[in-house]
């Protein structure tokens, strides 16, 4: 039996937007093992796939220190040896991994769980809130985009000596000449985030059909969605269950909407911006008194700060998101990929609410806003009013978006149970000579 091994970056959305994609080479006969941290082995192993620890725990920065660097690399050799797998599939954003495989001589391929991070003509970088215009004016704001986005890359790894990209770059630069590789000749740099590695297959997992329209670049291929929409399994929560029955009751009376709210697996990343959106969306919920809110807040959110509690708001530290979409009627979200493509198969218009600027989520408020998914604002600036305003116009036309979003659905679902992925994974193998 052929393996592959999946390391992906230690993050729940990362290791969520792959499940699918190794469900279906599993169905098709392979060994798929994820390298991850002992935390999220029970996210993988639920679904019958083995697990490892990070082979690339030890951080090029050892590597370097000292002599250490043969030894390092021989820890590695062993650990892969152990599992032996025919294909490495690397998560792009710690791309610089797949260099240390490559000296290891394992064949390697990018895994992309967010819209392309490449440079494209015309098309904003995903951190950008812009959309794309045929106007020359918007044209040439994009290249500047562009232009300062690589400029600040540059300046992070080489002024701001303690920062990990300046750190990372130091040990890349060591490793790859004392093993006869040029790095200048192998890196990307035109990249929304991180870097890229010039010459290695990139899987795109975020849909096609959400992104802005452009050409497809050599070597890079779409096989998105790819979601694992009943990854939840038998949901035994008695609140939750109880919530449950309550907006079965709302829907039979027809008495109000149901409007999900959560910021995402990452609000503990941002703590203080999240207390002042979730209180901001108390006090919309008390305007909007005939319908039900529920706020899902993570494990680091401290519920006390938004008490006394509106009588139509139900809190938790986290819902099984997918089952709970399916009976809502909108999502107020940060905009992570995860969140917008699991929106769209539950048939869920969408309020997007960016968190963060250095990652997709205002590019892909843009491209909300662009397919008429749903509406989008700014956490930093937008007031209860507004905010309100913004749920009254979905509630208002609602039909509109909820009928963009189905049409949507069915450009996804053409693709979600699609064995295209493991044909490509099979070419690119043979590519390899495994």
């Amino acid at each position: 039996m052929k393996t592959i091994l999946f390391d992906i970056h230690g993050s729940t959305g990362h290791i969520h937007a792959t499940l699918k994609m190794a469900t279906l080479l599993k169905n098709a006969g392979y060994q798929v093992v994820y390298a991850l941290p002992v935390e999220y082995w029970p996210t993988v192993e639920k679904h019958g796939f083995l697990t490892a620890h990070p082979l690339c725990l030890i951080t090029l920065s050892e590597m370097v220190t000292s002599d250490s660097e043969t030894d390092e690399f021989a820890k590695m050799r062993r650990s892969l040896n152990t599992i032996h797998p025919q294909l490495v599939l690397i998560d792009e954003i710690d791309s610089y991994k797949a260099i240390l495989y490559q000296i290891l001589n394992y064949p390697t391929v990018l895994s992309q769980s967010m819209i392309d991070t490449a440079r494209k003509k015309g098309i904003p970088p995903f951190t950008s809130y812009r959309l794309p215009s045929n106007n020359i004016f918007n044209r040439v704001f994009i290249e500047l985009l562009w232009i300062l986005r690589i400029s600040s890359f540059w300046c992070r790894l080489f002024f701001k000596f303690k920062t990990k990209w300046t750190v990372l770059h130091r040990s890349l630069t060591y490793v790859t000449k004392k093993h006869g590789i040029a790095l200048f000749k192998i890196i990307e740099i035109d990249r929304c985030s991180s870097f890229g590695i010039r010459g290695i297959p990139r899987l795109i997992i975020s849909p096609k059909d959400f992104d802005f329209p452009h050409p497809e670049m050599k070597n890079v291929f779409r096989i998105g969605p790819l979601v694992s929409i009943n990854r939840e399994g038998e949901i035994d929560h008695p609140r939750y269950r109880i919530l449950i029955e309550y907006i079965a009751h709302l829907k039979s009376n027809d008495s109000g909407k149901v409007i999900y709210v959560s910021l995402g697996t990452v609000s503990n990343y941002d703590i203080g911006r999240c207390t002042k959106f979730f209180a901001t969306i108390a006090k919309v919920a008390r305007w909007h008194s005939n319908d039900l809110f529920v706020l899902s807040t993570g494990k680091f959110f401290d519920v006390s700060r938004l008490f006394p509690l509106p009588v139509n708001m139900m809190v938790f530290e986290s819902v099984p998101q997918v089952d709970l979409l399916q009976k809502c009627d909108i999502m107020i979200t940060h905009g992570g990929m995860n969140s917008i493509t699991e929106c769209v198969f539950c048939g869920v218009p969408m309020l997007v609410y960016p968190l963060s600027r250095n990652w997709d989520q205002p590019g892909n408020s843009a491209r909300v806003v662009y397919h008429g998914l749903g509406l989008r604002g700014r956490i930093e600036r937008d007031a209860a009013k507004t905010i309100s305003q913004k749920i009254n116009q979905i509630i208002a036309n609602h039909s509109f978006y909820k009928n963009n979003v189905l049409k949507m659905k069915k450009k996804f679902e053409a693709k979600n149970d699609s064995t295209e992925v493991v044909t490509i994974i099979e070419h690119l193998m043979n590519s390899y000579g495994n």
